[in-house]
């Protein structure tokens, strides 16, 4: 039945693909089917317990945690992000520059609501985060796609960019460490998409949310702290993956006064102020010891290369480490599915759950992202093993097909 009263913004928008297989293998559990979830980006680790004590003494305190705080945050915490992006970053930031977000996707949806208008085009590097298309399009703005370079190489050259830019190109959104592929953006990239948005004028949407997930001796690289680049970056970041916080939605989001300006105004009318229990516990993330962090990534990137070793020795599929994130995003080519029957396969052979690369927008195509923040190892190794087998009985079944065809 069609909704009586429906806009034509909600009418074209797609359902989280994250968010959809989530709730189907809810549904499966429930009817008693066993399914690995290898598809959640978030990690499956406790929240470090410093983090949880502040959270607890903000519960016991005094009334002032139990209302609103100003609409762009705790003092503390901004503060705190202030000091992290000026140290860590080199990005002049003070405490006024600074909102703090219901989760980095709020950061951004306040970007895109603040900043673009109908008509205007903005560039996604894709393969891409499922919901930065959907929120450039609840803008009334176009995305745009530039398809990143598969191999070792760099992902991103200026003719990929210059052949897409028109005159209603108003922004480019930057996502490093990169979710799905697991890559960070090299420092000449970077430097590359710095140059392009100055020549054109244009914003550049920075979501570095999985900086502290970089396992490698790759170099993160915050295109804020470039020249010139400052007055035209929003940076966002949040504490979900590198903190094991997901479920208490907190994020935020730098830029220059004006634009945090009329984000703050979007902000105020659609949430008022983030929790303000977690924005307390989120100051004491940034400003404690780094071992839970650090225990965090250690066991993130164990969990990695077990993934990824596993993957790559599959006949068919191919699997790189990923220097960075939570994901691995394996070509799977050569199993002779492509990425949507092979998901669908995962999930009614082998029990386990992945998500189709090409969910991801263009680029994703024959490739599967695949999550290892499992609390459990076993489980890793196990799913893995399940889709093994799950293409092993495959192929046995092809072969014998093929012997029973044969005159």
């Amino acid at each position: 039945m069609e909704a009586k009263w429906e806009s034509e913004r909600v009418r074209e928008l797609t359902p989280s693909a994250t968010i959809d297989l989530g709730d189907r293998i809810k549904r499966l559990h429930a009817s008693g089917r066993d399914v690995l979830n290898l598809i959640s980006g978030a990690p499956e680790f406790d929240t470090p317990p410093e983090i949880k004590r502040e959270a607890h003494a903000a519960l016991e305190e005094d009334h002032r945690y139990m209302t609103y705080s100003l609409s762009s945050g705790l003092w503390d915490l901004r503060r705190a992000v202030a000091d992290k992006l000026r140290g860590e970053n080199g990005i002049a930031a003070h405490p006024d520059q600074i909102i703090v977000t219901v989760g980095v996707k709020e950061g951004i949806a306040l970007a895109t609501q603040a900043c673009l208008d109908p008509g205007d085009e903005v560039l996604l590097l894709t393969p891409g985060w499922v919901t930065y298309d959907a929120l450039v399009r609840l803008a009334g703005a176009e995305p745009v796609s530039v398809p990143l370079r598969k191999g070792s190489g760099r992902m991103l050259t200026d003719a990929d960019l210059a052949a897409r830019i028109t005159p209603r190109t108003r922004a480019i959104l930057l996502n490093t460490p990169h979710n799905p592929t697991g890559r960070v953006f090299g420092p000449a990239e970077v430097e590359l998409i710095a140059e392009t948005a100055r020549r054109h004028d244009l914003l550049v949407l920075a979501d570095e949310t999985l900086e502290y997930l970089v396992y490698t001796n790759a170099l993160h690289r915050s295109i804020a702290a470039l020249p010139a680049m400052a007055e035209r970056t929003l940076t966002f970041n949040g504490f979900s993956k590198a903190f094991s916080m997901a479920g208490w939605r907190v994020g935020y989001v730098h830029g220059t006064p004006p634009l945090v300006a009329n984000m703050l105004k979007v902000h105020q009318h659609l949430v008022t102020c983030a929790n303000v229990v977690a924005q307390k516990a989120a100051a004491a993330a940034l400003g404690g010891p780094e071992g839970g962090r650090a225990g965090i990534r250690s066991g993130l990137a164990d969990r990695r290369n077990l993934v990824a070793r596993a993957l790559d020795s599959i006949p068919g599929v191919r699997c790189p480490v990923p220097e960075a994130g939570l994901f691995c995003f394996p070509d799977i080519a050569g199993t002779g599915m492509d990425d949507r029957e092979f998901a669908d396969f995962c999930l009614e052979e082998a029990r386990v759950a992945v998500l189709p690369g090409s969910a991801f927008g263009a680029g994703g195509e024959d490739h599967v992202r695949i999550a290892f923040g499992r609390r459990s190892t076993d489980a890793l190794a196990a799913g893995i093993e399940r889709i093994r087998e799950a293409l092993s009985r495959r192929e046995r079944a092809a072969a014998g097909d093929g012997l029973r065809a044969a005159p």
